[in-house]
């Protein structure tokens, strides 16, 4: 962990504990995840690797102390403790990968002032889960200072933020793509008619690394590109995303835009030396989401039947300006399929990022009390057949240039029990109550990674208490 992370950490939790003494109101809970995962190797058997069966605690504890009405300040620490290399369920700083390290780490750290003329307007400032209902721009904790501004009608937030470590004892470091990064952000929507909402935003990047010289000696950490990228998009969605709450009938409908310019460091795969320094100019990259939901008017039997369909650009060849790529701050966990569990919308035992790919999905859910069940079947295909994807739970690329990249089969049954905690509103990428969950994932390969090769699978039960 850098001085600079233990110095931002000491600041925040010092304004935090020094008020709380004194007096105010206070709560607190504490999560206690603990699971056990089977699942293979990610590697379609090319690389003979079979499968590992591990489990994992994940210990959460919060707090909220309530200063004055203008002052508040939340801390939540974290224990992560496997008994092998092991990747998380749920969306917690997913972009990590597995690890078979016990660490503890500081997820959460701020003070909020929202002594404004508006219910619903404050500043926040230090570590804090940003999230869109999508997760598919921003759902992340990180280092940053925002307005936030939500009302019934309005909602809207603009903030600067950047990643200055993990904040982990285990002293990982950030993904290569997040360090040396400023986040510039902001997102504006209105409900222009009830359970009717229209929205834009954006996010600026600024990679301010310097690239190594040619000749040096990279490690799979380095950082090898720099620049500045613009990401800008629209929504429109009637609370699609709400889980149990949404309409009978919703909708949603984003695109977004991405462009900008980037310095890239060539690598030998060998040596990993450096070979030579490369422009690429991004323009007219952009990719698309579109589903819609329907819930029949059974009360006993409240089904829900849905689709969506995802296109995002790719380069071709190796012209690579119009490839799209994600922010890096997404975690693609959402409540997409109407219930009030997190699930991840391109499988979980493929984990796809957005980018040269095309999802056509379709899924089922049904929602009984404390009881909900997904069942959801994805095809996916690649848009250039000569550019590349990424996927975060496979370990090998396609081989030739076929378009088919697989299927994915899931299914996720959750059963809720205990009351809600407190200060639900503050857990903005958590379920807020106790619960058990079975998640079975299925990815069938395609063509385009060979034939004849192993599907790869990840089973997991999920037991979540909260105290």
């Amino acid at each position: 962990m850098s001085t600079t992370s233990l110095t931002g950490c000491s600041v925040l939790l010092a304004l935090v504990a020094l008020p709380a003494a004194a007096s105010v109101e206070t709560d607190y809970a504490f999560k206690a995840d603990i699971s056990v995962v089977n699942q293979t190797s990610g590697d379609f058997g090319l690389l003979g690797r079979g499968n590992a069966t591990q489990a994992y605690l994940d210990a959460t504890p919060w707090a909220h102390f309530q200063f004055s009405p203008a002052w508040s300040g939340f801390v939540r620490a974290r224990l992560f403790a496997p008994t092998g290399t092991v990747q998380t369920n749920a969306n917690d700083n997913n972009n990590l990968g597995p690890t078979d390290q016990t660490f503890l780490g500081l997820k959460e750290a701020w003070i909020d002032y929202a002594g404004f003329k508006y219910p619903g307007e404050s500043i926040r400032l230090g570590r804090q889960r940003i999230r869109e209902d999508d997760a598919m721009y921003i759902d992340q904790d990180v280092d940053a200072a925002r307005w936030i501004f939500n009302t019934t009608l309005v909602q809207s937030e603009f903030g600067i933020g950047r990643e200055f470590g993990t904040y982990r004892t285990d002293d990982i470091g950030l993904p290569p793509d997040q360090k040396h990064r400023t986040y510039v952000y902001g997102t504006l929507s209105r409900e222009w008619r009830a359970y009717q909402r229209v929205g834009v935003r954006a996010i600026y990047v600024h990679d301010d690394n310097n690239l190594p010289q040619t000749g040096a000696i990279t490690n799979v950490g380095t950082k090898l590109t720099s620049g500045n990228l613009l990401w800008m998009g629209a929504f429109l969605n009637n609370h699609y995303f709400d889980g149990a709450d949404a309409p009978p009938l919703a909708y949603n409908v984003s695109i977004n835009w991405l462009s900008g310019n980037q310095r890239a460091a060539l690598i030998d795969p060998v040596t990993r030396a450096v070979t030579g320094v490369t422009d690429r100019r991004v323009s007219h990259a952009w990719a698309t989401d579109v589903g819609l939901r329907y819930r029949l008017p059974v009360e006993k039997f409240p089904l829900q039947l849905g689709a969506a369909y995802v296109y995002s650009s790719g380069g071709n060849g190796r012209d690579q300006s119009t490839q799209y790529s994600q922010t890096g701050l997404q975690s693609n966990y959402s409540r997409f399929t109407g219930t009030d569990s997190f699930t991840q919308r391109f499988t979980d035992a493929y984990r796809a990022e957005l980018g040269n790919i095309k999802v056509a999905t379709a899924y089922a859910s049904i929602n009984l009390g404390r009881w909900n069940t997904s069942l959801i079947y994805n095809h996916f295909d690649r848009v250039h057949n000569n550019a590349p994807v990424y996927a975060d739970n496979i370990d090998v690329v396609p081989l030739n240039n076929n378009g088919s990249l697989g299927h994915g089969y899931d299914v996720v049954v959750t059963r809720f029990f205990g009351g809600r905690i407190a200060h639900t509103d503050l857990l903005t990428g958590d379920e807020p109550a106790s619960s058990i969950r079975l998640r079975g994932s299925v990815f069938q390969p395609g063509a385009a990674y060979g034939n004849n090769l192993r599907t790869e699978y990840r089973v997991s039960l999920e037991l979540v208490l909260w105290y």
